[in-house]
Parts: C-alpha cells; structure tokens; sequence
C-alpha cells in the first residue's frame, strides 16, 4: 500500500516539474514575441518633444534590461529544475537497490529452504538490481563529466553574474533618468498651465 502512494507521489511530481519547464518554455516564446511587437511599436511611435523621447528611451532601456533580467532568472529556474529531476531520479533508483537490498536480507534470515524455494523470484530481484546499479553508475560517471564541466565553466558564470550586476547599475541609471525626465515633463507642464 505503501509502494503505491510512493508511486502517486512520485508521478505527481514528475507532472508539476514537467508543467513548470513547459510553462517556463512558453513564457520565454511570449516573453520574446512581447518584444518583438514593442519593438515595432517604438519604431512607430511619434515624440512630441526631447524630454518626451529621452523619457521614452529610458523607458524602453528599462524595459530590456528588466526583461533580459527575468529571462535570465528563468533559465536558472530551469536548470535548477532539471537538477532536481536529476537528483529525483539518482534518489529512486538508490531507493529501489536498498527496498531490493532489504528483501534479499529478509530472505536469507528465512533460510536456505526458503532460498531455495523462492530462487527465481531473488534471482530477478537481484538482476534487477544489477540494472539500477549499472543505471546509477553511468549516471554518476555522467555527473563527473558534467562537474568538470561545470568547473571549467565556472568563471564564465563569475562573468556572466558580473554582468547581471551591471545590467541592474544599468536599470538603476534607467529608473533614474526616467524619473528626472518625468520631472522635466511635470514642470514643463506647470510652465504652460495659466495661474489661477
């Protein structure tokens, strides 16, 4: 009864992870096609003064940066995610060779006759362990690769944090300078309105 909660369990976690990397997919298609379509609205777009342009140019440099901020902070999500569904799969299998592991003890403490009896059954027991094992071990010879991969990637994600970095200074710079330009229209405003 045990096996088969475990079994819903682990299926219902296989589904969410799978609707988040596919909801994170198509958030970053939409997310593209957003841009695309602003872009040519900017293209089209008609300013009715300096301030009115600079305005809009901080904006739209504000806008790309956040944009390539949230897309940046969603392949991270996705990474991590397949991480995880990685580590899901190491945890099961290592799971399913000790639950193996245990019966095999169990039926050795029943005795030679009880071995004898049940040889088959042990048998594809242990060849299924053998399978999860051999499973397990390239997995793990898989993740030594990718370690040092990743060891050798390690200062290009310094870089590229670096540059995150910056690109948020570069958002600050852009909420500034539209806030000054906001001011700038504001007065200019308060110019052209008569006294009361």
């Amino acid at each position: 009864m045990a096996d088969k909660t475990d079994i819903t369990q682990k299926s219902k976690q296989d589904k969410t992870m799978s609707e988040i990397s596919e909801r994170l997919g198509a958030e970053t298609v939409n997310q593209i096609q957003d841009i695309v379509n602003q872009q040519r609205q900017q293209n089209t777009m008609q300013y009715q003064n300096a301030q009115h342009k600079q305005f809009s140019t901080s904006i739209e440099c504000l806008v790309n940066s956040a944009r390539e901020q949230q897309m940046a902070s969603e392949q991270q999500i996705q990474s991590t995610l397949n991480q995880a569904s990685t580590s899901l799969m190491d945890a099961r299998r290592l799971e399913n060779l000790y639950n193996s592991a245990l019966q095999l003890q169990q039926a050795a403490q029943l005795g030679i006759s009880n071995l004898q009896m049940n040889a088959r059954q042990y048998k594809q027991t242990i060849e299924q362990m053998e399978k999860d094992c051999h499973e397990q071990q390239v997995a793990m010879d898989m993740q030594v690769i990718q370690s040092m991969q990743q060891a050798v990637s390690a200062l290009a994600q310094a870089q590229n944090a670096i540059l995150q970095s910056q690109a948020i200074n570069k958002m600050f710079d852009s909420i500034t300078k539209c806030e000054d330009n906001l001011t700038q229209i504001e007065q200019m405003g308060q110019k052209t309105t008569p006294a009361m």
